[in-house]
């Protein structure tokens, strides 16, 4: 029986397709928006100088960092994989964008 469906003799069809090419530009947007958060954190840690506290702060600036590589890792893989290591890939997505949220509103909270 012929499929009406175009066979690729050089693809594995047990193999998931790879199809989330097209969330990569929202996945960016989503990392600059990160990156600018993280930048005014880091602008105003700056100008704090001697500021007794300054080791709690610098803490937070390091986690902050630490869920925005996070988020950039899982955001670089997602676009690129299929199947179940796709959803494995956007629950850390998601773990660390909450971390990083998380880690923001606590700076926020501190550093008034």
């Amino acid at each position: 029986m012929a499929s009406t469906v175009d066979r690729n003799p050089l693809r594995n069809p047990s193999y998931p397709v790879r199809d989330h090419y097209g969330e990569r530009h929202e996945l960016e947007a989503r990392l600059k928006a990160c990156d600018e958060k993280l930048a005014a954190a880091r602008r105003k840690f700056a100008l704090l100088g001697s500021h007794p506290r300054r080791d709690e702060y610098q803490k937070l600036i390091f986690q902050l960092q630490g869920a925005r590589d996070q988020f950039a890792d899982a955001a670089y893989r997602m676009t690129r994989e299929a199947g179940s290591i796709y959803h494995e890939d956007e629950e850390r997505l998601g773990n660390a964008e909450r971390a990083f949220a998380f880690v923001l509103r606590r700076w926020d909270s501190v550093a008034t």
